[in-house]
């Protein structure tokens, strides 16, 4: 059980050390500009940090982010080339069986460790996953629109 302790520990340890890295990067490099739902999710957790708000602010995140992704995926589908929106079609349905194969085996692995932080992990993760193919879309809308 101790060795599970510090297990746990050093991992929130190290974490907390690479997100201050990254904060001090992005801060280095005037990148601080956060997207509105990354405010309002820290402003979710920030109002409710247990562990059942943490949750909910993530999977809240998560909705939102997909809200996006949709979003993109469809301006971007009405600015491309017929080869090219058949291109992303079968990138997209492809990317959706990968995310819920992943998020399959996430939350298989998260189940799988005593305490409720793990719960956290997953719906982070979940959150992160589709966060990052909204804002993959989202840019290349941008690129598309400085055609």
């Amino acid at each position: 059980m101790m060795k599970r302790i510090i297990t746990f520990l050093l991992g929130v340890a190290f974490a907390a050390a690479l997100s201050l890295n990254t904060t001090a990067a992005a801060a280095a490099n005037d990148e601080v500009d956060k997207h509105p739902i990354d405010v309002a999710l820290e402003e979710k957790i920030d109002a409710d940090s247990s562990t059942a708000g943490m949750i909910e602010a993530s999977q809240w995140a998560e909705e939102e982010w997909d809200k996006l992704l949709n979003t993109n995926y469809q301006a971007l589908m009405k600015k491309l080339d017929k080869e090219s929106q058949e291109k992303l079609r079968n990138s997209q349905r492809e990317w959706v069986k990968f995310r819920d194969l992943e998020f399959e085996f996430n939350g298989n692995f998260y189940g799988g460790f005593e305490g409720t932080m793990y719960r956290v992990f997953a719906a982070g993760f979940r959150a992160d996953f589709v966060r990052e193919r909204a804002l993959r879309l989202g840019a290349y809308l941008e690129q598309m629109n400085e055609r």
